[in-house]
């Protein structure tokens, strides 16, 4: 299988400005670059870049890649975790796992950006967990946190936030002069924070769904209505924590994206998407046709991302503030860029963006091929077993195993309870949707739906979650693959194989070579017999994989045959062209 190394970009520059960010050309575009060096791009979750051409890159589960300048690149494991997120402040990256521990990769920093007892030994050469957050004795688990320029901000999971670094007003302590190494209390009832790499403000929301914000206010950046500083938090009027999708301060100006793809802007007016001064957070005309579904900014310039995949920019071009002919200040409004031609005219590439202090990087969004697998085996309706029969005008074909599985429930007490309702036939695709991918696009006809199946709403992404669950269930397994145990020279019919009970569905929908044969045997068999001449260890991992998304390896493996081998099966076995393999499998080389 060929993997595609040239769908990440980077524009920047070494200078301190960014003016040769862009092409000087009419319509100003990024000189991208394409970094072939970062392999198998499709596996990339997450980029974030702070001082410089820093960047720390997230690859599958738990993979992390850090560049620095010209050195070569590091890799890193946090062991015995599962990354949840990762940010980047201007010297400092911090790492969050599922567990709630949080650690840091990170400089010396002058204003005790990093949230360590002892800064000054901190470096680029080894991740290191935040004590403040990883002690047992403390259980301070954090939910999600952001970084701000120089300084931090941790939601925990009983809602408290905490805040260190650099203060100036923005830790919202009552104070404005004095930084803070370790972590303080800010806030409590805490349901989100928002960062931005070179951001000067605090923003958060609340369990009553409010929006909050602290820090340096003289440019309007706060939103408030006015250019009062705020050394504590105020609240942000006119604005719910339900409607925000994402919300970001850079320098004198704060952009905040609505769920619907709204744009607002507030702050000084060279970079706020106006021709004026804002002090409140007003809607962006050249954007009010778009939906906005990415955002990110730098100290002077802003990059928008929409649903058709089109980047807008607004801001300086350059390092210096660009005038007119009578040394007035040209004013930016948002304005096309021209993406790289892998992208441009291409909606079926999701992208995302993300920029640094001196920099620029576009991706293509990461991609579950496990939820992507069974995407495509839905909108198919290959291989369908049963039907959901609502009535003689509502029947659709689906996978008994997967319904049930992911619903709890026999596919006649789904059938009884559902003709109790008057659903129409679009609201069951929508429930069929998050059963065979955890698709949720209307959260309150999902919910009337459970609760007419007397279900409780599920949580997002639970789908990986159920498929590990049925890879346990062995009594529900209704195939078996059979393995060539050695490689003597007997007759086909006096070899000696090797079982492993799976779902069939499972089989079909992970393997393009499965769904090949199962073309070519009767529905009733119940066994297929595997000619790879792989050992059944390496079977065993690949067919784990397919239930979890999960390379695992024991102490009784090989290493070196199992990878050579999984390595061998993403071709053989004709896999999703996303699949992480590749990338789990270096993470344990590395080990080695």
């Amino acid at each position: 299988m060929t993997q595609t190394n040239t769908q990440i970009f980077y524009s920047g520059t070494r200078n301190m400005s960014i003016k040769n960010l862009f092409n000087q050309n009419e319509n100003k575009c990024p000189r991208w670059t394409p970094l072939s060096k970062i392999k198998n791009a499709n596996t990339v979750r997450k980029i974030v870049s702070g001082n410089r051409h820093n960047c720390l890159i997230w690859k599958g589960i738990n993979n992390l890649e850090f560049y620095h300048k010209n050195n070569k690149p590091k890799s890193f494991t946090i062991e015995n975790e599962e990354i949840k997120d990762i940010q980047s402040g201007y010297q400092t990256y911090l790492i969050l796992t599922k567990s709630g521990n949080v650690f840091s990769l990170a400089e010396d920093c002058l204003y005790c950006e990093i949230p360590l007892s002892d800064p000054q030994n901190s470096n680029y050469e080894i991740i290191r967990p935040v004590p403040f957050f990883n002690k047992k004795e403390n259980n301070r688990k954090v939910e999600t946190f952001a970084m701000v320029g120089w300084s931090n901000y941790f939601v925990c999971k009983d809602g408290k936030l905490y805040g260190n670094g650099y203060n100036d007003g923005r830790l919202g302590d009552g104070t404005s002069n004095k930084s803070k190494n370790l972590p303080i209390l800010i806030f409590e009832n805490v349901t989100r924070v928002f960062g931005g790499v070179q951001g000067y403000c605090l923003f958060f929301t609340t369990t009553s769904n409010e929006l909050y914000t602290a820090g340096p206010n003289s440019a309007g950046t706060l939103g408030i209505g006015n250019s009062s500083n705020q050394r504590s938090p105020v609240k942000v009027p006119n604005w719910k924590a339900d409607d925000i999708l994402d919300l970001q301060t850079n320098g004198e100006f704060s952009i905040l994206i609505t769920k619907e793809g709204k744009t607002y802007g507030t702050g000084r007016a060279y970079y706020n998407g106006f021709a004026q001064h804002k002090k409140t957070f007003t809607e962006i005309e050249e954007l009010k046709n778009k939906k906005v579904v990415e955002y990110f900014g730098g100290t002077s310039i802003s990059l928008a991302l929409t649903n058709e995949n089109e980047l807008f920019g607004w801001g300086f071009d350059s390092g210096n503030h660009p005038t007119d002919q009578y040394g007035n200040i040209k004013i930016q409004k948002p304005h096309k860029y021209n993406l790289p031609d892998i992208f441009q005219n291409n909606r079926s590439i999701k992208l995302k963006i993300t920029c640094g202090t001196h920099c620029i990087y576009l991706y293509p969004s990461y991609s579950n091929c496990l939820i992507q697998d069974f995407q495509k085996l839905f909108e198919s309706k290959i291989f369908c077993d049963s039907k959901l029969s609502l009535d003689e005008n509502m029947q659709f074909p689906i996978h008994k195993i997967i319904v049930e599985a992911r619903t709890n429930l026999q596919i006649s007490t789904i059938e009884d309870l559902l003709k109790n309702e008057l659903f129409s036939k679009e609201e069951i695709l929508l429930f069929l949707k998050w059963v065979y991918f955890d698709e949720i696009t209307n959260v309150d006809l999902l919910k009337q739906i459970f609760y007419s199946l007397n279900l409780s709403f599920p949580p997002k992404n639970s789908f990986q979650k159920d498929l590990s669950h049925l890879f346990n269930d062995e009594d529900s397994k209704d195939f078996t693959l059979l393995i060539k145990n050695h490689d003597g020279d007997e007759d086909e019919d006096e070899e000696e194989y090797e079982e492993i009970p799976v779902h069939k569905i499972v089989l079909l929908a992970r393997s393009g070579l499965f769904r090949e044969m199962f073309q070519n045997i009767t529905q009733e068999s119940n066994s297929v017999k595997d000619y790879s001449r792989k050992s059944i260890e390496s079977i065993e991992i690949l067919i784990k994989y397919f239930y979890t998304g999960k390379i695992e390896l024991t102490a009784d493996h090989d290493p070196q045959l199992v990878i050579e081998e999984l390595e061998d099966s993403i071709e053989y076995y004709q896999l999703n062209e996303n699949s992480n393999i590749l990338s789990q499998l270096n993470q344990i080389k590395n080990k080695l």
